[in-house]
């Protein structure tokens, strides 16, 4: 899906970008491993009731198709975190929004593949768990959510640009490009940040070629990765996938603590606004 910038690059920014904390589970605790590409993913499946399953490759192969009503998250984690340290908060989505969770490691985190992370085995590794889900699951196109967090709203983005692949796309703390954190927009020419964009996770310019609706959380007090990456963002949407973003006065990883109800309930309408997005369309189709 897509390309993806040149391996020097990606080894270069690598060693400064990515933050990998140390390992604290074992594959047996991971559920599955399941290799695509070389890639080995790790993936984990949460339920809204609390379990945990742990199906092998077999069981995969030979699982019916997706018959759970409920939607399925494409979680993509932060970069200080694995899957691991997210279980608590992929757990937290599964009951508050009875929903299905996936989540994944990137290369180089927790018990995926070692060696080390770039942009572009980020995107190959989100890559298989959505193949994943749409072939061995067999989990319908209109049952999908893409959502990433910080770090992980790059991958998201990038596999939500390739076509209608989701019913919506939930963005928290983006980041717009990995030079629009280290520098403030509004002080460098256009010219020269496009360029700069470039070089690493530029999901300002890949805003543009997502379709389905997308939902943009950011904290205003954000140090980490400043609002005006999410304004950027923002501004970027086709029109057919805008949707009001929530900024509340909150840091980077604060947000749902500080502000959950209201977290909760922009999230719930913005799920209800791509379903009947998704119904829209199809009726359009038919």
């Amino acid at each position: 899906m897509g390309n993806s910038p040149s391996y020097v690059v990606n080894a270069g920014v690598g060693k400064l970008a990515f933050k990998a904390p140390p390992c604290g589970y074992t594959l047996g605790q991971c559920e599955m491993v399941y290799t695509i590409s070389a890639e080995r993913v790790a993936t984990r499946l949460f339920t809204p009731l609390g379990n945990v399953l742990c199906p092998t490759k077999q069981r995969w192969i030979a699982r019916r198709p997706y018959d759970d009503s409920r939607l399925l998250f494409i979680f993509s984690h932060g970069n200080a975190d694995d899957l691991q340290t997210s279980a608590v908060y992929s757990q937290w989505l599964a009951d508050t929004f009875d929903v299905n969770v996936l989540g994944y490691d990137y290369k180089g985190y927790g018990n995926s593949e070692a060696g080390m992370t770039t942009e572009g085995n980020m995107q190959e590794a989100i890559e298989a768990v959505y193949n994943l889900a749409v072939t061995r699951m067999a989990v319908p196109v209109d049952r999908i959510v893409l959502m990433g967090k910080s770090l992980g709203t790059g991958p998201t983005v990038h596999i939500a640009s390739q076509s209608p692949c989701a019913v919506g796309v939930i963005l928290v703390s983006p980041l717009a490009s990995g030079a629009r954190t280290l520098f403030d927009s509004k002080n460098v020419p256009r010219a020269v940040m496009a360029g700069l964009d470039q070089v690493f996770m530029p999901s300002v310019q890949r805003m543009a070629s997502i379709q389905m609706p997308t939902c943009i959380i950011h904290g205003t007090e954000d140090t980490l990765i400043g609002v005006d990456n999410a304004r950027a963002l923002e501004i970027r949407c086709r029109s057919q996938a805008a949707y009001p973003a929530l900024y509340v006065r909150a840091g980077h990883n604060d947000i749902e603590t500080l502000h959950a109800e209201l977290f909760v309930e922009h999230v719930r309408a913005f799920l209800q606004h791509a379903e009947r997005m998704a119904l829209f369309t199809q009726t359009e189709r038919d």
